[in-house]
């Protein structure tokens, strides 16, 4: 496998202005401290040390940092208008532009770049020209946002090893946050909530805001847990890390969701086949004696859970979806080409009740209470319109299409790195686009996470030249993987 690293290297001019700019900013400062002093000039010190060393770090550093924080609320500093993970994301751009200067980064050059683009401007747009301008206003701030991070993290991904780092971030910490989740579990009782009513008391959560959330943001770690031990060529390593994926999902069932309980056993399903892994039978032996394991434990508690679907004129999950997809309905048959804008529905769903007075809580219970579309196409639909479904879907489908080529010839490569990258974001998109039918998930910062793995799908970052190897030079391993990616 190859990714291009600037061979250029670092330009003089640029090392110049750099130089030049921290050169006037000391002289500044010292003169500062010299003829005034004071807390202002030690302060302006201080500042400029935290600068130089923010610029020296990597900014995987500073992402990792970031990623501890998707797994809590928003929470803000006391006296400043930003809350902690902005914060570090404003970190994470300083120490990437310091890598960049020291000319440690790719240019990203991928096929899907135009489509990823598309997206982001599209729905940008329709956010800012939405029926709430303040509401609209901060989503399009999140997807600019979401949209540069994922250009940004994919320029750090130059070698097979900061793919590797990548991985054991979201897998190292997502397995920490199970390990809370687990003592949680302890102390809800809800080993113990194997008869009665399944209730949020013994749900476990961690600092989601809803158990359904903290299943999903588990979940998420699994296939790259799976493709870091396709990968590694450790047995410990190996081992350690599939257990650490299984801990994870074990971790999920605890949250006593139904579509975490059906999207664990699709991901198992999907990662056993996609990846190219050694050990395959002992693997899938490993994958059913975890099953097994997990049904005695958990099962009874989601029995239960799965059996309230029997009631549903009592089943609260079900009457709140059934409201927002009523709701979605009535926007769509009024907005069908635009949509109402990106973020805009929370704030103007009250104008599209059924004016049969269908709905449960939105009229009666709880009509005041913010509502969210919840289900992600009819999000999309209904606060993107058609044209935004369409644009989402054609990036899907691009995404995909980028998946068939790159796993198609990195078998005729004989490349397992290449062969199993593409596995990963197609087992991560699965997810994604799976759990759509039930949470809006669009804007979920760890899907644009899955971008920068795919920008990456393209010949021109993955191997030196275009041209395919010929026939003569691909080894037998290489043929099966052909049969495998057929």
């Amino acid at each position: 496998m190859y990714l291009e690293a600037r061979k250029s290297g670092p330009l003089p001019l640029r090392h110049f202005v750099t130089g030049a700019i921290g050169a006037a900013l000391f002289a500044l400062i010292s003169f500062a401290a010299v003829r005034y002093g004071g807390p202002l000039a030690l302060g302006g010190i201080l500042a400029l040390a935290l600068l130089t060393v923010v610029l020296a770090i990597h900014p995987f550093v500073f992402f990792a940092m970031y990623y501890v924080a998707l797994f809590f609320a928003d929470t803000k500093v006391p006296g400043l208008p930003l809350s902690i993970n902005q914060i570090i994301a404003l970190l994470f751009i300083i120490s990437w532009v310091g890598l960049w200067f020291r000319g440690q980064t790719i240019r990203v050059r991928s096929r899907l770049m135009p489509w990823l683009t598309l997206l982001a401007v599209y729905f940008t747009v329709n956010a800012l020209l939405g029926e709430s301008a303040p509401h609209g206003q901060v989503m399009a701030r999140y997807v600019v946002i979401y949209y540069g991070l994922a250009i940004l993290i994919a320029a750090c991904l130059r070698s097979e090893r900061a793919i590797y780092a990548y991985a054991w971030i979201i897998v190292t910490l997502t397995f920490l946050a199970a390990v809370a989740g687990l003592i949680e579990a302890f102390e809800r009782g809800t080993f113990f909530a194997f008869a009665g009513k399944i209730t949020d008391a013994v749900r476990v959560k961690g600092a989601a805001s809803t158990a359904n959330v903290y299943g999903w943001n588990l979940i998420f770690a699994f296939p790259f847990a799976f493709f870091l031990f396709s990968q590694m060529r450790r047995k410990v390593l190996r081992a350690a890390v599939l257990a650490m994926g299984l801990f994870i999902l074990f971790v999920s069932l605890l949250t006593l969701s139904r579509q975490t309980t059906v999207l664990v056993v699709l991901l198992l399903v999907v990662c056993s086949r996609v990846f190219r892994y050694p050990s395959r039978r002992q693997v899938l032996l490993g994958v059913t004696v975890f099953i097994a394991l997990a049904a005695t434990l958990a099962a009874p508690a989601l029995v239960a859970r799965f059996l309230s679907v029997t009631r549903l004129s009592r089943d609260y999950s079900y009457l709140e979806r059934r409201d927002s997809i009523l709701i979605c309905l009535e926007v769509i048959k009024a907005r069908p080409i635009f949509g109402v804008g990106l973020g805009s529905y929370t704030a103007v769903w009250r104008q599209y009740l059924p004016p049969d007075y269908s709905t449960f809580f939105a009229q009666y219970i709880e009509p005041t209470r913010p509502r969210a579309p919840d289900q992600g196409y009819l999000q999309i639909t209904a606060e993107g319109g058609v044209v935004g479904l369409a644009v989402f879907l054609v990036f899907v489908l691009a995404v995909g299409r980028r998946i068939w080529c790159i796993r198609k010839e990195a078998a005729k490569r004989d490349d397992p790195l290449a062969y199993n990258l593409a596995a990963l974001v197609l087992a991560l998109m699965v997810q994604f686009l799976a759990t759509t039918f039930t949470d809006d998930t669009f804007l979920y910062v760890r899907v644009w996470l899955i971008y920068p793995l795919a920008l990456l799908l393209d010949e021109r970052m993955l191997w030196a030249s275009d041209e395919p190897p010929s026939t003569a030079q691909v080894s037998p391993a290489g043929e099966k993987l052909a049969g495998e990616a057929s």
